[in-house]
């Protein structure tokens, strides 16, 4: 057929029939004056067992199943007897669920024989999805599937609705044959993830209220997720994370949080691939979600520190800040145990950032600077008996850890020195971007593009100011005599985060 594009015959659980023409699915009938007299005939019957169940509550469809059958019969005589069908079998398909299935065919005979059908018969399959039985539900997904791939927008917009309606009639059935169908078209994924993000999630508080559904869903996702690619990865979090039952406390939030682990696998090495990289992001990000509904990061954080900072050198800039600005977003969350583990991992990293002299040839990455320290502040606060072996930071808590007996103060000057340096630093840039700031809001653009051009260079210009600020602001409560921690509610306001309280902090650089 002439079709806007052109069908790859699906795979199980559905198969488009291959387009036939009429002649070959001509019925030994005289003519079609005969067949249209049956399809009327039948259809004023079911019309009428149609009005007797909505007036008198009476159903007397099983009695006239050979009406509906008359239909199927007669369907394919000639034009007017197919575009008749496509009126009648939708209408009705709910209420024979054992010639459903058949009925289904005709409706894909139909639209793959003529381009003149497409827009009826995509009709039909949205009210098939409002009354079929689940078992054809299942099969009419994964002709719906196929139609998204229509290169005729009107053609995609009808199918959407279509399965927008098979949505609200089995959200259960309907979720099931979409992932069945992406593990088996991988051209349909990017569709199939379009329609969750547009569709599913949007309307998840309402189609997934019901518990047993949501537990129902949320296994169809269990089942297919570890072994997801990053981008599939974060829509379905994204439906996983729109259930009440991930959001009932540590129980839920934790179930969800072993997703992230098995996906993530903690017991492997980490390989610094862009693959294993963007997994781990994606995670990692899906995760700081979790932990403020009671889950804890310790794992997460110990293979971080452990197994991916060992090689962040192998990793580039993009990357690194990526996962620094996580594992920042992430440490008002980490307990003392965990800090206590981690901090020495961590530390080493924070010195590559802050050099003890500059020259000329220095080039401080502040963004990197203002994670690292935003990380040591949150969790130094949590131990900061531990900090003197560490750092030079003695602080007696009482505990045997301040082991206040040793002497590390070469540790606590290399530390100053390197803070006083960050100040001075981030001070002298304060000033250069200040300047920029200046020039950017004294310029006048004339077009729509330099316009917006002018509000990147002044968003990036504000950002970065952000950053120093907070650089310079911890880098000085930390070198206090006793330093003065900027953490939880004290914390700065991390500079990528909009206006607001941060992770855990309401501070604003000042």
């Amino acid at each position: 057929p002439n079709s806007a594009f052109a069908f790859t015959p699906l795979r199980v659980p559905c198969t488009l029939r291959s387009a036939q023409t009429s002649e070959a699915h001509e019925i030994n009938m005289a003519d079609e004056s005969a067949a249209l007299d049956l399809l009327y005939k039948a259809a004023d019957k079911l019309l009428d067992a149609q009005s007797k169940l909505t007036k008198d509550g009476v159903d007397e469809f099983a009695e006239n199943a050979s009406q509906f059958q008359a239909v199927l019969d007669n369907a394919k005589v000639g034009p007017k007897s197919k575009t008749l069908s496509l009126q009648i079998l939708p209408k009705y398909m709910g209420r024979f669920p054992d010639l459903a299935d058949s009925a289904l065919d005709i409706l894909i005979d139909l639209f793959e024989e003529n381009e003149q059908y497409h827009m009826k018969a995509i009709e039909g399959f949205k009210v098939v999805a409002t009354s079929a039985p689940a078992a054809v539900i299942g099969k009419l997904v994964g002709v719906l599937a196929q139609l998204l791939q229509s290169e005729d927008q009107k053609e995609v917009d009808a199918v959407n609705d279509a399965l927008v309606a098979a949505l609200e009639k089995d959200v259960t059935g309907t979720i099931g044959a979409v992932l069945e169908h992406m593990a088996s078209e991988e051209n349909f994924k990017p569709k199939a993830l379009l329609f969750m993000q547009r569709e599913l999630i949007p309307r998840a508080h309402k189609l997934l209220s019901d518990e047993e559904v949501q537990k129902a869903v949320a296994g169809q996702f269990k089942k297919v997720i570890a072994g997801a690619a990053a981008k599939e990865f974060n829509v379905f979090m994204k439906v996983l994370f729109s259930m009440k039952i991930f959001k009932n406390g540590a129980a839920g939030a934790n179930e969800l949080l072993d997703i992230v682990h098995t996906t993530i696998n903690l017991e492997a090495d980490f390989l610094p691939t862009p693959e294993h990289v963007e997994r781990l992001i994606l995670c990692t990000g899906s995760a700081n979600l979790i932990f403020k509904h009671g889950a804890s990061p310790n794992k997460l954080v110990t293979y971080m520190c452990k197994k991916v900072l060992p090689k962040f050198a192998e990793l580039n800039s993009a990357q690194q800040l990526s996962l620094l600005k996580l594992l920042a977003e992430i440490s008002p969350f980490i307990k003392g145990a965990t800090s206590r583990e981690t901090l020495p991992l961590l530390y080493p990293l924070l010195l590559t950032f802050m050099p003890a002299t500059v020259d000329a040839e220095t080039k401080i990455n502040y963004s990197a600077v203002e994670c690292a320290l935003y990380c040591f502040h949150q969790m130094a606060s949590r131990v900061p008996g531990f900090l003197h072996a560490l750092c030079g930071i003695k602080i007696n808590t009482g505990q045997p850890e301040c082991r206040l007996d040793e002497d590390h103060t070469e540790k606590l000057k290399d530390l100053h020195a390197r803070l006083g340096t960050l100040v001075t630093q981030c001070e002298d840039f304060v000033k250069k971007l200040q300047q920029v700031a200046q020039k950017l809001n004294e310029t006048k653009p004339e077009t729509d593009e330099a316009k917006k051009d002018l509000q990147t260079k002044k968003e990036a210009c504000n950002t970065s100011l952000r950053t120093c600020k907070n650089v310079s602001l911890m880098s000085k409560n930390l070198k206090l005599d006793k330093p003065h921690w900027l953490a939880d509610e004290s914390a700065v306001n991390l500079s990528w985060k909009s206006v607001g309280p941060g992770a855990g902090g309401k501070r604003m650089a000042e």
